[in-house]
């Protein structure tokens, strides 16, 4: 194959790609606690990417796009909601969650009570306090900055408060779930974040920004399509001209 046919099939990949990564932030730009993911390129020959079998001969190695998917931690706008389970994080950390899968971690805090009074998240996986789970039975609900609950004027627990070592190395467990990605080499660690009761972290995708990068994503796409349009066009002309001689 030419290697700027390469190139462009290369390029267009890569930016399917990037359209998935900027859809799915689109998607959840109203998902509290959701974090955007972003994707960076590489440039590079397919040779040095990957030695073939076979030594490639003197024409140059084509060239292909190698892309980075990563996940931008930075914390969301934080609004008031007047809620009294919704808690927002100011700071660095995540809440614990139990899940059938085992412990996650998420910022998403628009936490709610099942019938038995334990305090779960959208997705009814159970918060966790320092003690396990966390139930509450009663009027009156107050949440200081520390993640101590009382229950009319009664502790009641402890909102389990995390971190990790950055740069983070968690992966994505649903829309605002994280899981190490090695638990061997990320173990939690305390935090001297606060919780903010009554105020709810947003998503920190800006949709402006996002909408620009998906027109600037299909102008590229379309400009290697016509590439590809071009050096295939060549190749017919080349084919049918020859076959006349």
């Amino acid at each position: 194959m030419n290697s700027g046919m390469y190139s462009a099939i290369s390029g267009n990949i890569a930016a399917m790609d990037k359209l998935d990564v900027i859809s799915n932030n689109l998607a959840n730009v109203n998902t509290p606690g959701f974090k955007k993911d972003k994707m960076t390129f590489e440039v590079l020959l397919s040779g040095a990417a990957a030695q073939p079998a076979v030594p490639l001969g003197k024409t140059a190695d084509p060239i292909i796009q190698k892309e980075n998917i990563y996940t931008d931690y930075s914390a969301g706008p934080v609004k008031e909601s007047g809620n009294t389970f919704d808690l927002a994080i100011d700071g660095t950390g995540f809440f614990t969650v139990s899940t059938p899968n085992g412990v996650a971690y998420t910022r998403q805090g628009n936490f709610h009570l099942t019938a038995d009074g334990t305090l779960v998240t959208t997705d009814g996986y159970p918060v966790m306090g320092q003690g396990g789970e966390i139930k509450i039975t009663g009027s009156r609900v107050d949440v200081n900055t520390k993640g101590e609950i009382t229950v009319d004027g009664t502790a009641a627990g402890v909102i389990s408060l995390v971190d990790f070592p950055q740069p983070y190395k968690l992966t994505k467990s649903g829309s605002a779930l994280f899981v190490p990605a090695d638990p061997k080499q990320a173990a939690p660690t305390a935090t001297t974040a606060q919780v903010r009761q009554g105020y709810l972290e947003g998503a920190n995708v800006d949709p402006i920004s996002e909408m620009v990068q998906m027109i600037e994503t299909n102008r590229y796409f379309e400009a290697c399509q016509r590439v590809i349009q071009g050096y295939d066009n060549m190749a017919g002309k080349a084919s049918n001209d020859l076959g006349k001689l």
